[in-house]
């Protein structure tokens, strides 16, 4: 009677061992929870991507329209202060238009004469996830065109705002 006792509990302890080892519950939220981090910083990649690309691609923009505005000597009449304040309130969202500075210049001599090039360059920082410890990338964009008008600018002056 022993014996079989002895034996009894010896084949239960094998079975036991199978079925635990056999068992996979739980095992999808450990590989959740192993995956989780790696989905949700490519999402914060993607979206980080985004914002920057949208904020080129405005830098872009203003940079085009301020140089249309500069070659022909003229500003909306809605614009209230310089030109580069007018270009500088036209960023997308409230990051980019408190980072962004815009200059006005006259390559290569410095003229602004009729048919002489006005450059425009917009400058801002994007400042990556604040998690990163306040990683920056400069973003910049310039537009030259070709002044238009033959009376010199009286509109906008050269400089950085």
């Amino acid at each position: 009677m022993s014996t079989a006792a002895c034996t009894g509990s010896a084949s239960s302890q094998p079975g036991t061992a199978r079925r635990l080892a056999d068992d996979e519950a739980g095992v999808v939220a450990i590989e959740f929870a192993l995956i989780l981090p790696l989905i949700l910083m490519l999402l914060f990649a993607i979206i980080e991507f985004g914002q920057i690309f949208n904020n080129l691609n405005d830098a872009n923009h203003i940079a085009g329209n301020g140089a249309r505005f500069a070659a022909v000597n003229s500003k909306p009449a809605a614009a209230t202060g310089s030109l580069q304040d007018y270009l500088k309130s036209q960023g997308d969202t409230a990051k980019l238009r408190s980072t962004i500075g815009v200059c006005i210049s006259f390559p290569p001599n410095g003229a602004s004469t009729i048919g002489n090039a006005v450059s425009v360059r917009v400058r801002s920082d994007y400042e990556l996830i604040p998690l990163l410890g306040g990683v920056t990338i400069p973003l910049t964009a310039t537009a030259t065109m070709r002044i238009e008008r033959s009376q010199t600018p009286d509109v906008y002056t050269a400089g950085c705002s």
